[in-house]
């Protein structure tokens, strides 16, 4: 007689989990050789040899469903499905090395600054995983006006670890309850202020700021997708209020007070 094996024994002699053995059982991809009157499952040797055909293909990465759909048409083209598949891995190969360039290049950014907020960390990733789509909107509109130079400057600097770290600290501010005219807020509010300074300052020639002053030329909204905000309303609008504070401070007019 040949041999049986409960599900046990099945599991030892494999090195496959019972609990895996029930979920194929249960899908279908691996069905008992039979079940004794008590329901406990039992497998034979064509059990073993199905078993190796479907780790094989796993290991070839093909899914679960793609595994069963292949084990039903035994007779379709295995050659053809290894350069299907070859093709499937070297894409997911690529996109895996994407990930990976991604966490190094977060990892470096965030490495030396303060613990970073998650919604700020999530809107880095994700301006990092689109930075190619990024530029490709920024070269197009760039130039279309003022407000259009100066966002594709700071869209840059919002990947830099200061910003990154700016944003995260001034959301701690925000939970904390602190006011728009804290010291600390200020401060903290300057230090962003400064660190642009250098960046936008060489757009702000004559003709730029002639144009700022009569609100000319046509701003494109960047794509909302691309360029995600880690603020929610209530704290940009904190943020505004800051700046507004900030330059109350330092005696600089702002369009609040000349309207």
């Amino acid at each position: 007689m040949e041999k049986k094996y409960s599900i046990g024994e099945f599991a030892k002699l494999t090195g496959i989990t019972e609990r895996t053995l029930r979920h194929y059982d249960q899908t279908g991809i691996l069905k008992p050789a039979q079940y004794t009157e008590h329901g406990h499952r039992m497998y034979d040797n064509q059990s073993i040899t199905l078993l190796q055909k479907i780790l094989v293909l796993k290991f070839l990465d093909l899914s679960l469903g793609e595994i069963s759909a292949y084990l039903k048409q035994p007779e379709q083209d295995l050659s053809q499905t290894l350069v299907d598949q070859t093709k499937m891995l070297v894409e997911k190969q690529k996109r895996i090395e994407v990930i990976i360039q991604t966490i190094a290049r977060v990892q470096s950014t965030v490495s030396e600054s303060d613990p970073v907020h998650p919604d700020s960390l999530l809107v880095l990733i994700h301006a990092l995983k689109n930075d190619e789509l990024r530029n490709l909107w920024i070269n197009e509109h760039e130039f279309d006006s003022v407000y259009n130079r100066l966002h594709a400057q700071t869209a840059q600097i919002e990947l830099d670890e200061e910003m990154t770290a700016w944003s995260s600290k001034m959301k701690r501010f925000i939970k904390e309850g602190k006011a728009t005219n804290d010291p600390e807020v200020l401060a903290h509010t300057q230090t962003m202020v400064s660190f642009m300074k250098p960046v936008v300052e060489p757009i702000l020639d004559e003709l730029a700021m002639k144009q700022l002053e009569k609100n000319e030329g046509s701003f494109s909204d960047p794509d909302p997708y691309l360029f995600p905000n880690s603020f929610t309303k209530e704290e940009e609008e904190f943020v505004e209020k800051v700046i507004y504070e900030l330059l109350h401070s330092k005696g600089i007019p702002h369009h609040k007070d000349t309207k």
